[in-house]
């Protein structure tokens, strides 16, 4: 069996066997075909391997508890006779049950959170994390979560703050120690409160805890950002959230249109501005494959609105790109039409990045290199200008 037979998996070509593997577990279910795939794959180069460099990406990419499940629940690393096909099964049975325990606990958590802006009859969609995880994953173990991230509309910030100062949190960053808050310097707080209108500094509550740091809440108050040039009422999503569960809890969430188009302005947003290149989040495959299960549980009707309210507010140019990128991922399992509705207008869009940070630029390396190869920020000749957060879960 060749490498090729498992890179057909993905329409990239010229990986490395240890990426072509990545993205063959990187799925929510797998076939007895596709794990047979898998199977004699690690039994032929599994020994030749660099698992090292492996458990690197897929943890960067935030897909080792899912491919953790997949290694372990369908023994894959283990041959017919019992002999091991991939190193140290135990780390890949500790990712996903150690996942497990860690959602729980922000679970309960966040659930706090939520019924307090229940109870103070906050308007509020959540957004991104919780909401996968719960309702398109289905197993806590699979997916991990960060921040919570709350939709609002501006005026309502005063009461959420009293809201999650009530439950300990405070704007700031983690102390040295991890014992406290420490307030953002005047600085970042006037550069987040001028130049990014969309959102507001996180709200962080100390954890104390081995498996969870801190718990992040990341209230936003738009879902396009203001460089963007679009406009949308907050209150139009707001309106339109539907009734979910989340760990327990009665919860809002954003109507899955509204979703699926947060999901691709979000995962453009993040693969072209210079904060997240510079953290090594620009790009995940986990970004990919999230859009890929959302709109696998969504109906023909669906994709007809989807289509329409793109071209309402404009924002094709992050739809065609994050549909093109996961379509790339994930060959076969994306509408047809709707790839057909968003190709990219101008294919300089799929290699353009630092718009939004006014010094727009082109790579000069191929999307399958950007998402395994050498770090990104590493190319950069721009830096961020943006004070404050960076990855704080």
């Amino acid at each position: 069996m060749s490498d090729d037979k498992v890179l057909a998996w993905s329409g990239l070509r010229g990986l490395r066997p240890e990426a072509s593997l990545l993205l063959a577990l990187s799925r929510l279910r797998l076939t007895e075909a596709q794990c047979e795939e898998v199977h004699q794959f690690l039994a032929e180069k599994g020994r030749d391997l660099d698992w090292g460099y492996f458990l690197d990406q897929t943890s960067r990419h935030g897909v080792l508890p899912l491919v953790s499940r997949h290694l372990t629940q369908l023994r894959l690393v283990h041959d017919a006779d019992g002999r091991t096909l991939a190193p140290y099964r135990w780390i890949y049975a500790y990712a996903y049950e150690g996942n497990k325990r860690r959602n729980l606990a922000i679970g309960d958590e966040y659930s706090k959170v939520i019924r307090g802006l229940n109870r103070r009859g906050i308007e509020y969609a959540i957004r991104k994390g919780p909401v996968l995880t719960e309702g398109v994953y289905h197993d806590l173990g699979l997916r991990r979560m960060g921040d919570l991230d709350v939709l609002l509309r501006p005026e309502a910030l005063p009461e959420f703050t009293d809201m999650a100062s009530e439950l300990g949190y405070e704007q700031g960053h983690l102390s040295r120690n991890a014992e406290r808050v420490v307030p953002f310097d005047r600085r970042t707080q006037l550069t987040w409160k001028i130049n990014l209108a969309n959102s507001t500094l996180p709200f962080l509550k100390p954890a104390q805890r081995d498996d969870v740091e801190t718990f992040v809440l990341d209230p936003c108050f738009a879902l396009f950002q203001p460089r963007s040039g679009i406009t949308a009422d907050v209150g139009d999503f707001l309106t339109r959230a539907v009734r979910t569960v989340a760990f327990g809890t009665p919860a809002w969430m954003l109507e899955p249109v509204d979703q699926i188009i947060d999901m691709c302005v979000q995962a453009h947003v993040e693969a072209t501005t210079l904060m997240y290149i510079e953290m090594g989040k620009d790009l995940t495959v986990l970004k990919f494959l999230d859009l890929v299960e959302l709109l696998r549980k969504q109906d023909a009707g669906c994709l007809e609105r989807l289509a329409a309210q793109v071209r309402e507010y404009g924002c094709e140019d992050s739809v065609s790109y994050a549909l093109h990128h996961a379509a790339l991922l994930y060959p076969g399992e994306i509408d047809t039409n709707l790839l057909s509705e968003f190709v990219p207008r101008d294919p300089a869009l799929l290699d353009t990045y630092g718009v939004l940070d006014g010094a727009p630029q082109r790579w000069d390396r191929d999307f399958a290199d950007r998402l395994f190869g050498a770090p990104r920020w590493r190319s950069l000749t721009s830096r961020s200008t943006v004070p404050g957060p960076r990855a704080v879960v």
